[in-house]
């Protein structure tokens, strides 16, 4: 609840207690007047009839024959004349005219009969009521609720009794009874009341508008504070204002120094917040690089972030694994789910645990396993065995191309001289020996063979040199498809169909040359593989962030004792290969910090895959021309 509210909902209290109370005491004094009112009016009422009755029976009774001579013959002598007394209801109305809370006067004799009433009823036996007297003696609000709350007809009404008897006596002869009703002294007190009620919604309604007016008018530096929290939490701020008032009055010096405090804070959350924001960003962009597959889960074991390598991973989108828990991603039955619970029951961390990873739809994968317990969450990293073993096998293929690199650089140069000398004097010699037939086919046998060497030399120079790539836009997509247009032609002539299978564009940074024949050296061997024919497959992919082509083929596959020298310089299995095209394929794939893996199986094949890390932001993938087939 805001202060403003607060003030308003104070004020509005206070008022309308502070009238309330006010109410119920004039209501009190208003009340205590009614009822001394009607006290006195009933006693003055009873003592005037006693009065009266008493000159009345003194009047008659000096007439009566024969004259009493006992105190029960008096009593008889009264009760018997105030029976026969018939004007004397009409004096009794006359004396309650003045009256507005008395309703009846009874006269009774001793045993509770009325003897005469201003009403002019049948002789009866007197009601039993309150006494007035008591009632009056109770507290004010007691009252004043009794008489309110019980009005109408459920209202008791009181008597007031004046005993009227012969001197001496104790037991009185006759008693004047006065009826004061409830209901009267209620009509009495009601305007007053209802009077309360008026006054206090009147003050209720102004309280409000009060507050309401008293907020505008002293909380508007509130109000101001109160928007300038708002656009500092939300981050939408207005231009600052300074310390001057809507109206430019000047703030007092305490807002003034709130308003100072709140600019120097709003300064430092923004900047606070672009730093979040910022190092967010890289931690995405992090995740998004790493090749091991990371997961995050919070202290109730529910998912908070996915690198996009766990969903090639785990074969699931983050979008599917975004409400899965621990449970749900890794069961218990499984050894990684195992592993995961046994960290977290002995609270400590693992590190690098080999096990099956079970995928839905795929084969299991090999991958070792971290858990690290962090302060109630679990992160979970997950590195393919089988991607390390083929980076470790790049390296090694990488540093062994270096090696040459640098030992052939050399030689090449070293042998390239002589050699160009024996080519020059070979010349001189065939001009002096053009006559000798013989002679000269020896001399076309080492020409030749210089040649050759030579050639070989230049090879190793083309290889060892360093390349100035020539940076531009390549979409992976028209390159496979330039490519297949090429070996098209060449393709028909052994039998081999080529399927072209690009949907998306696949933009890169690169140089498109270099890039074009690294994968027609992949290409052609895939086609001179299948001598007899048979399908292949060109296609372009986008998986962890990276652009894929790959190039897949129907040939005897490539042996597992002979994947890792592949790529080695002067490696070949044909008789009339040279040993360079994968080699440099390979180091066409380095220098555009890409990788180049290979998935064969003997007698089914096999797939060259090239990966390139895409470029930040990633290009949005658009239609391409549909996949070609066709016999080439």
């Amino acid at each position: 609840m805001s202060l403003k509210t607060q003030l308003q909902i104070s004020i509005v209290t206070l008022v309308t207690l502070f009238v309330f109370a006010e109410c119920l005491l004039s209501l009190r004094i208003a009340a205590e007047a009614n009822f001394k009112d009607a006290i006195e009016r009933a006693q003055a009422i009873s003592v005037q009839v006693r009065h009266l009755v008493v000159l009345r029976l003194n009047e008659r009774a000096a007439t009566a024959k024969p004259a009493p001579k006992t105190p029960e013959e008096n009593r008889e002598l009264w009760r018997r004349l105030v029976l026969e007394d018939r004007a004397l209801p009409e004096v009794l109305q006359k004396t309650l005219s003045g009256s507005l809370a008395v309703v009846e006067i009874l006269i009774c004799d001793s045993a509770g009969v009325v003897l005469a009433s201003n009403l002019e009823r049948e002789p009866r036996i007197v009601p039993q009521l309150p006494d007035f007297n008591e009632w009056t003696r109770r507290p004010v609000y007691e009252r004043l609720l009794e008489v309110v709350f019980q009005g109408g007809g459920q209202s008791p009404d009181y008597v007031n009794v004046v005993p009227l008897g012969a001197p001496g006596e104790q037991t009185p002869v006759l008693t004047i009874r006065a009826i004061v009703s409830s209901v009267l002294i209620r009509d009495a007190i009601m305007p007053q009341v209802k009077q309360m009620l008026a006054v206090s919604g009147l003050s209720m309604l102004a309280s409000v508008l009060l507050s309401y007016l008293f907020s505008k008018v002293i909380l508007r530096k509130l109000d101001r504070l109160s928007r300038r929290i708002e656009e500092i939490t939300t981050g939408v701020e207005e231009q600052p204002k300074g310390i001057e008032g809507p109206k430019g009055d000047r703030e007092v010096k305490e807002f003034a120094d709130i308003q100072s405090k709140l600019d120097t804070l709003s300064q430092r959350f923004r900047g606070a917040r672009d730093d979040a924001t910022q190092l967010k960003a890289n931690i995405e962009q992090m995740l998004e690089r790493l090749e091991e597959a990371v997961l995050l889960f919070d202290p109730r074991h529910r998912l908070q972030r996915a690198s996009r390598t766990a969903e090639r991973m785990l074969g699931m989108t983050r979008e599917a694994m975004a409400s899965s828990s621990l449970n749900d991603l890794f069961p218990l039955s499984t050894p990684l789910g195992s592993t995961i619970r046994q960290a977290l029951v002995t609270g400590q961390s693992v590190r690098d645990v080999a096990l099956m990873l079970d995928r839905p739809g795929e084969e299991p994968v090999r991958v070792l396993a971290n858990v690290e317990l962090l302060e109630g969450s679990v992160l979970l990293t997950l590195r393919d065995v089988e991607t390390r073993r083929q980076i470790r096998s790049q390296l090694d293929i990488s540093s062994r191309l270096a090696a040459i690199s640098r030992l052939t650089g050399g030689v090449a140069h070293e042998i390239k001289n002589p050699l160009n000398a024996m080519a020059l004097h070979l010349e001189i010699l065939r001009s002096k020996l053009e006559r000798e037939e013989s002679v000269d086919n020896e001399v076309n046998v080492i020409g030749g063979e210089i040649a050759r060497l030579d050639r070989v030399v230049k090879t190793f120079l083309d290889f060892t040199r360093p390349v100035e790539l020539n940076w531009e836009d390549v979409d992976l997509a028209d390159l496979a498809h330039q490519v297949a247009g090429l070996v098209r032609p060449e393709a028909s002539r052994v039998g081999v169909s080529i399927r072209v299978d690009a949907h998306l564009r696949a933009p890169i940074r690169g140089d498109a040359d270099l890039l074009k024949q690294a994968t027609l050296n992949v290409v052609n061997n895939a086609i001179e593989a299948m001598s007899n024919g048979g399908k292949l497959e060109i296609g372009v992919a986008h998986e962890g962030g990276n652009a894929v082509l790959r190039v897949s083929d129907q040939g005897p596959g490539i042996p597992p004792s002979i994947r890792d020298k592949i790529f080695n310089l002067y490696f070949t299995t044909k008789h009339r290969g040279s040993g360079i095209g994968l080699a440099m394929t390979f180091r066409i794939v380095q220098l555009h910090n890409g990788a180049i893996e290979l998935d064969s199986d003997p007698g089914r094949g096999a797939t060259f895959r090239m990966r390139f890390p895409e470029p930040e932001p990633a290009a949005a993938p658009a239609r391409h021309e549909p996949p070609v087939e066709g016999a080439a």
